[in-house]
């Protein structure tokens, strides 16, 4: 049977070109992406290869994203940073505060959820184009059920009630998301004329109050009514208004509220018995509803759209004192006033009403919102301590389901070229599997600016992903040096800790340099510190550029002494040898002497050592320049003496 449905689900592609008729193959690409191409045929004598391969063509198939729309890539990013705070909360506050907290942060979903709506709702109404347009509509239904949802997941599972009587909370869910007679009820009352029975939608409307527990409001609609001073009419406005309301902080008990509330719907029920409304069929089934008899609500049935509508009056006139836990029954007596509904919105309410939050979670995962709604609900219900979820061996898997949804949505998010750094963040909560996918996704993250380069860098530097940092680096490092850019080349190889990266830029910035250009990043490498020592050819790089911030300077003596240091170290390559020994030149001929006669030897040693990396003439100048300051310092050190 499971097979069977699995089929059911597969979704046909007609392949679009003729080279597709040849044999197929297909391979997953980055994502919810994959190709399709066809296989190459060998050539044979009378096919030239040329011609077998003219007409290949490939076929990227991709799952269509609604959160990647721009539209709802807002209530991505707001939903994040709730996210993140519930994440917050939950590890700071460990106390019976937080549950406040909590409520706080459900309610501040529930506001972002309304936000979109309204914005897919202006874009609707401004969209010309029909297929686009019922793209929004469609989009409007799905978060009008998601936000109906969760309050109602909100009341029963987050919210704190005191004394655990839920009616006041479903009653408002009822009015919020379902106000069937709400317009009508506003202008009557507007207009607040004597014989308002004329309109055609009066009685429903006052029935409409009186479910939905707005006696206030159906007495005063009662009052407009031509006929108001009669006994019928004054019996159910009495009726009305000494109906008893349930209240925690009323001063009396749960049971003395019981006993009072059925004395109430006794002497309505003995007015009803009575006959004395037989002239008035609609206050007769106002009369009827409130004694909660079965027949009456379903003759008003088929009226409303949903049994939602209908649930808060049927247990406000027959268990207005019933717990959580006791609204089982009720969805139950209300559902089934008519034919069954299918609807996945129906399905999540009798199951949030039955207090069955691993059905809940099944049925939101079937709403096609790639995981939003899912991913949050679980979320927060797991982190206030609600949620527990049992298998079919009755092990807890709560935080195994609450993970590979965070999961799921994470990697979706990662897809996107704006979104991937909240993906990130909600990959970080899942330890040990999040980072380690995170780190794969991010290694293959296309990146085609250093903006984005940094970016990424940084985002997993804050996650702990120091692989992922060394990778774009260098990959960086690597593109730079490809484009001859050693200063950039130079600056990610020492982000990415990689002395071949390094050492491989410091090679390219000295031969540039010999060849008559500027030397590169020297502003980097003077503040560089020990990054220096990553590579030898790095540091002489380094040191390289702080002899000519020296020399500029006229610090001499200090120049000098560092181009010895540097030339008796012996960790220049052979090709940067003749620029080492030629600028010995300068220093030598200063007119106080700043080479001593053992920096002239260590530099004439050098000079015979490789004769061979200078031409002749350059070769006897500087012999000639070395034996004149060591004339001079000779000369000095006696004089000194």
């Amino acid at each position: 049977m499971d097979d069977i449905q699995t089929i059911k689900r597969v979704k046909t592609f007609v392949l679009p070109d003729k080279c597709f008729e040849k044999r197929v193959a297909c391979a997953w690409r980055r994502g919810n992406k994959f190709s399709v191409y066809p296989r190459s045929q060998k050539p044979n004598k009378t096919t030239s290869e040329s011609s077998v391969k003219t007409d290949d063509k490939i076929l990227v198939i991709s799952q269509e994203i609604g959160l990647f729309s721009p539209i709802l890539r807002r209530l991505v990013n707001e939903a994040n940073g709730t996210f993140l705070s519930v994440r917050k909360v939950s590890e700071t506050s460990k106390n019976s505060d937080n549950q406040v907290e909590f409520l706080k942060l459900s309610r501040q979903y529930r506001s972002i959820i309304r936000v979109c709506i309204e914005s897919l709702q202006e874009a609707g109404e401004k969209e010309e184009d029909g297929v686009t347009r019922n793209d929004l509509l469609s989009y409007i239904t799905i978060f009008y059920s998601i936000e109906c949802i969760w309050h109602l997941c909100e009341i029963l599972f987050i919210d704190i009630i005191p004394g655990d009587v839920v009616l006041p909370f479903l009653l408002e869910w009822v009015r919020f998301h379902f106000p069937r007679h709400e317009q009508t009820a506003a202008q009557l009352l507007e207009s607040c004329e004597r014989g308002s029975e004329d309109h055609p939608d009066y009685w429903d409307t006052v029935v409409g109050m009186v479910v939905q527990g707005r006696v206030d409001v159906a007495r005063a609609l009662l009052k407009l009514h031509s006929a108001v001073d009669s006994n019928e009419f004054k019996l159910v406005d009495n009726s009305l208004r000494s109906m008893p309301v349930y209240s925690v902080y009323g001063g009396i008990s749960t049971g003395e509220f019981t006993i009072s509330w059925k004395h109430w719907q006794a002497e309505c029920r003995s007015k009803l018995n009575s006959r004395l409304l037989g002239q008035q069929p609609q206050l007769e089934l106002v009369m009827r509803i409130m004694t909660g008899e079965y027949s009456a609500f379903e003759s008003i049935r088929g009226k409303y759209t949903s049994w939602f509508d209908v649930l808060g009056g049927w247990l406000l006139f027959t268990a207005p004192w019933a717990r959580r836990h006791e609204l089982g029954s009720a969805a139950a007596a209300c559902a089934g006033l008519a034919a069954p509904a299918r609807s996945h919105l129906d399905a999540m309410v009798r199951a949030a009403l039955d207090g069955d939050l691993y059905q809940v979670i099944h049925e939101i995962q079937q709403i096609t919102d790639n995981g939003w709604f899912a991913t949050h609900l679980t979320d927060i219900l797991y982190q206030c301590g609600k949620l527990q979820i049992l298998d079919k061996h009755q092990t807890d898997v709560t935080c195994r389901l609450r993970n590979s949804l965070v999961l799921e949505y994470g990697s979706l998010l990662l897809e996107h070229r704006s979104l991937w750094a909240a993906g990130l963040s909600y990959l970080a909560t899942c330890a040990p599997e999040g980072p380690r996918r995170a780190e794969l996704l991010l290694e293959r993250m296309p990146i085609h600016t250093e903006a984005k380069a940094m970016r990424v860098a940084a985002e997993a530097k804050k996650h702990g992903l120091l692989g992922v940092v060394q990778a774009v680096c260098a990959v960086q490092s690597a593109r730079a040096l490809w484009r001859g850019a050693a200063g950039a080349a130079l600056a990610w190889g020492a982000r990415a800790r990689s002395a071949a990266q390094c050492g491989r830029a410091a090679h390219r910035a000295l031969r540039e340099y010999c060849a008559g250009r500027a030397l590169p990043a020297a502003d980097l490498l003077l503040t560089a510190g020990a990054s220096l020592l990553i590579d030898n050819t790095l540091l002489l790089l380094g040191k390289y550029c702080d002899f000519h911030r020296l020399y500029k300077s006229r610090e001499y003596k200090k120049a000098a002494k560092l181009l010895v240091s540097l030339i008796t170290s012996n960790i220049a390559p052979d090709y940067f040898w003749p620029t080492l020994l030629l600028d010995t030149l300068p220093l030598l001929e200063t007119e106080e002497p700043v080479l001593s006669s053992d920096d002239s030897y260590e530099i004439m040693l050098c000079l015979e050592l490789r004769a061979d990396c200078l031409d002749r003439e350059k070769a006897d100048l500087l012999r000639l320049a070395l034996a004149r300051n060591l004339a001079r310092t000779a000369l000095q050190d006696v004089e000194d003496d």
